[in-house]
């Protein structure tokens, strides 16, 4: 019995010494939370928020853009002919389609070229990648691009 106590004091001294050297070294202990602290910083905006509808011929080449409507919010790339992007935020109550515009100014016109990004309740939804080919019968070029929630 005498040498079980004298194994459970010289445990008790040992742990003792240790704690006094990592105070001594200045060690803090941190607490154990289950969540970490998180930073809330303000970023740059990456993308570049343009009109809607915009003229093509204003787009910088190269970059990235964000399009911000009352129910959805968007960020694509134009490479020329085709569009792809990201849609952030979207009401599913509306679709979002993509206007061609054959005038700079976007006004209607029969040679306008409507397609479907996403219907209503359909995906893609939010946080997802979209691409919107260019129309391969057509022999023109267009001015202009608009997103919208209406047909």
């Amino acid at each position: 019995m005498g040498q079980h106590l004298r194994t459970i004091r010289f445990f008790r001294t040992l742990g003792l010494g240790f704690a006094l050297i990592f105070l001594a070294a200045g060690f803090k202990p941190r607490p154990a939370f289950g969540l970490e602290t998180v930073a809330l910083k303000q970023y740059q905006q990456l993308a570049i928020p343009v009109p809607n509808p915009m003229a093509i011929s204003s787009l910088p080449h190269g970059k990235t853009y964000q399009v911000t409507h009352p129910h959805f919010i968007l960020q694509f790339f134009f490479n020329g002919k085709n569009v792809m992007g990201f849609i952030f935020k979207r009401n599913k109550n509306f679709p979002i389609y993509l206007r061609w515009c054959f005038f700079k100014s976007c006004e209607p016109s029969s040679y306008d070229y409507k397609s479907a990004i996403a219907e209503n309740y359909s995906p893609p939804f939010d946080q997802n990648f979209f691409e919107v080919t260019f129309p391969p019968q057509i022999q023109y070029q267009f001015q202009g691009l608009e997103f919208s929630s209406w047909n």
